[in-house]
């Protein structure tokens, strides 16, 4: 596998941590805007939550490329997905959208989350080989400030409420993940890194319990385009 890949993405990590920390700088503004209107729940907000993962998102078909070019099978395979996978899904859905057809995601449902899951373990999996605690982390961040905007706006326990439902034990590694910067000393930035993962852990536990205070924590959201929750679509009607 190209080293030189890892070392590129490795020295990336501190500006994706950091284009996280913004985001997760703005739920709180957004928080504190809601609770000072005394609204209530907040619809999901597509545009914050991709933004939020485009650089993360942007770097798997550029390395995916670097793979090919460089004649690198494994690392190809692993950028596979989350690369050309995610921008072949992407073009798909918004032709669907700009031409008014609904996709009936119902026949891939499993297909598809199973594919995410699998290629999640896979890249922590290659992060950790290869002593990578900046792109560990940098996932981590991504996944649980996107889950502390969804519990703290949305009022949606989202990965967790998922977790209950089919028992992916795996998504414990999402929120451990926060604690990389304790355990490797090597971490980029990492007296940032340690601070910030720190306080992420505890705004996501705190929305968390906000969220089970209401009795929400097993509720599905109600919009049925979430593509996070494809599991739950019903199949489409012709």
């Amino acid at each position: 596998m190209n080293p030189a890949i890892y070392g590129f993405l490795e020295a990336a990590s501190p500006y994706l941590v950091l284009w996280s920390a913004l985001f997760t700088a703005v739920t709180a503004v957004r928080l504190w805007r809601r609770v000072r209107r005394g609204a209530g729940r907040l619809p999901d907000s597509a545009v914050y939550t991709e933004l939020a993962g485009l650089p993360l998102t942007l770097l798997q078909p550029v390395c995916f490329v670097w793979a090919v070019v460089t004649l690198d099978a494994l690392s190809a395979l692993l950028f596979l997905w989350w690369g050309p996978g995610f921008v072949i899904t992407a073009v798909v859905y918004i032709r669907a959208k700009r031409h008014g057809r609904t996709i009936d995601w119902h026949p891939l449902r499993y297909v598809i989350s199973y594919l995410c899951k699998g290629y999640y373990l896979a890249y922590m999996a290659v992060f950790l080989w290869k002593g990578m605690p900046g792109m560990v982390f940098a996932f981590s961040v991504w996944i649980i400030n996107d889950q502390f905007e969804k519990a703290v706006l949305s009022l949606d326990a989202d990965r967790l409420r998922r977790t209950f439902d089919d028992h992916w034990l795996f998504r414990i590694a999402y929120p451990a993940g926060l604690l990389i910067p304790w355990i490797a000393p090597f971490t980029p930035n990492r007296p940032f890194a340690l601070a910030y993962g720190t306080i992420l852990l505890a705004l996501w536990v705190a929305g968390i319990r906000s969220v089970a205070r209401r009795g929400l924590l097993r509720t599905r959201p109600a919009d049925p385009s979430l593509l996070r929750n494809m599991v739950y679509f019903p199949r489409l009607r012709r």
